[in-house]
């Protein structure tokens, strides 16, 4: 039987750079880009998170995203990292997307499970987890 946890994620940094180096927002139209960012997650996660991602953009206003997040914390009272294999996209002013557990250490060995996050432009970011722990 899976446990949901949920919670608030906040955006501690961003970087995102197109192939050639130029920062995200200084190209126009369709692009491609690569980049960062760290979060912090609180509620039922308590913990840090580093993602490492892809955006494939055809206009400047959607986009598609793929990357993978380390994330180092405490659910369930356990206390270890676990990497979350994300997919999403931006579209209307708002982030969001689905994610995957896909290996787990420390005492969050055996995680599994799969989520949601969700960051409407301006606002706090929500996050889903449904998972099991051995």
């Amino acid at each position: 039987m899976s446990t949901q946890a949920t919670g608030p994620v906040e955006m501690k940094s961003w970087d995102e750079h197109t192939w050639d180096g130029k920062r995200y927002d200084e190209a126009t139209g369709p692009k491609q880009t690569t980049g960062g960012m760290t979060t912090a997650y609180r509620g039922d996660l308590e913990g840090t998170g580093d993602m490492r991602f892809l955006m494939s953009y055809p206009d400047d206003d959607t986009c598609r995203s793929t990357g993978y997040e380390v994330v180092t914390g405490t659910l369930a009272g356990r206390t270890g990292t676990f990497v979350l294999e994300h997919v999403g996209g931006f579209r209307d002013g708002v982030a969001e997307g689905t994610f995957t557990i896909v290996s787990a250490t420390g005492d969050l060995t055996g995680l599994t499970g799969e989520g949601t996050v969700r960051w409407a432009q301006g606002e706090p970011g929500r996050y889903t987890i449904d998972y099991d722990l051995s």
